[in-house]
């Protein structure tokens, strides 16, 4: 299941910086960050965090936004979450 978690979490933020971006080669690793990935940036940020909200079906705190600036934050909040 952890490796799931991520790998949607790595989709959707891929999709997501895509298509605000109009980069279709954009690719996001497990590794990357908001400071790894420069269309990554504030207002992605929030399309981001509506994104997962979304797909996850969660409603977090907005304390929780400070786990939306990487992949490896988001899988870990989300495991925490969906469990």
């Amino acid at each position: 299941m952890a490796d799931d978690v991520r790998d949607k979490v790595i989709l959707i933020v891929q999709d997501t910086l895509r298509a605000e971006s109009g980069r279709d080669d954009l690719l996001v690793a497990p590794e990357d960050t908001m400071d790894t990935v420069p269309e990554w940036d504030s207002l992605n940020f929030m399309r981001v965090f509506l994104s997962i909200n979304e797909a996850f079906e969660i409603t977090p705190d907005f304390d929780d936004a400070i786990h939306y600036t990487s992949v490896a934050k988001l899988t870990d909040f989300l495991r925490e979450q969906v469990t």
